[in-house]
């Protein structure tokens, strides 16, 4: 195959560049640093799957949750990664393989009275008599405390904040970024991780249909088990665990 300089081969590097919208503050997963630039989990797994294995071109840009999803709905941007709901669904094609499972436990202020009830909660459906913090955009809270009490906030600080000043009884969400944000808000003195699991979900690869991308997705599931046997992701989510607060 011809080639330019620089390594790409000439027919990947003349094809247009998959266009991915992420959360712009969810981080280890992704977050945007003060140029924007994109940082996190899913950038590093997309970037070593698509781009350093299958010699796709990528560009990543961070947005909020709601406008992100509203992006790919629309055409303007081609793909996402997140937990595929039936709602995505319906106009996105989605990888079999997931980039990471995420965890999902509850958050509540330390002096919350509540707190002693939540230690018995056994599964999302004990949650009912309880107020939620939760954030725009999030699809698994849609679905999963549907029929529930939930204080919608703008995003994932704000909720955070809620709940630390007691406005809200527990935020269940992914444990993995919660944790980063709790410590980067200086939080930590004020909300408690209990340690019951009640969910677990994959965040997958997230192409819309109409994007002739979607024809990439068998490779690029063929291309994740081959991440996951070799170590490569192990090694990306490590590198999260250990790195500073963002």
């Amino acid at each position: 195959m011809l080639s330019l300089g620089g390594g790409l081969p000439l027919l990947v590097q003349s094809r247009e560049a998959l266009r991915i919208a992420y959360f712009e503050s969810f981080s280890p997963f992704s977050w945007a640093d003060k140029n924007q630039v994109m940082h996190g989990i899913l950038v590093d797994v997309l970037d070593e799957a698509l781009t350093q294995r299958m010699k796709i071109p990528l560009t990543h840009r961070g947005f909020p949750w709601v406008r992100a999803q509203m992006m790919v709905r629309n055409g303007d941007a081609d793909a996402f990664c997140t937990i595929p709901t039936k709602e995505r669904r319906a106009y996105t094609e989605i990888s079999t393989e997931p980039l990471i499972n995420a965890t999902y436990t509850m958050f509540v202020q330390r002096n919350n009275p509540v707190i002693e009830r939540l230690k018995l909660v056994k599964t999302l459906d004990d949650l009912h008599p309880f107020l939620h913090a939760h954030f725009h955009g999030s699809g698994w809270a849609r679905q999963k405390l549907a029929g529930m009490r939930v204080d919608w906030a703008p995003n994932v600080d704000v909720a955070l904040l809620k709940l630390a000043h007691g406005r809200d009884d527990v935020f269940v969400d992914v444990a993995e970024v919660l944790r980063v944000r709790i410590k980067a808000l200086g939080l930590a003195d004020a909300i408690v991780e209990l340690p019951q699991v009640l969910d677990m979900q994959p965040f997958n690869l997230c192409i819309r249909k109409t994007s002739p991308d979607t024809a990439l997705l068998p490779d690029f599931d063929k291309t994740m088990r081959q991440l996951r046997n070799d170590g490569t992701l192990s090694a990306i989510y490590n590198k999260y665990a250990a790195s500073p607060v963002r």
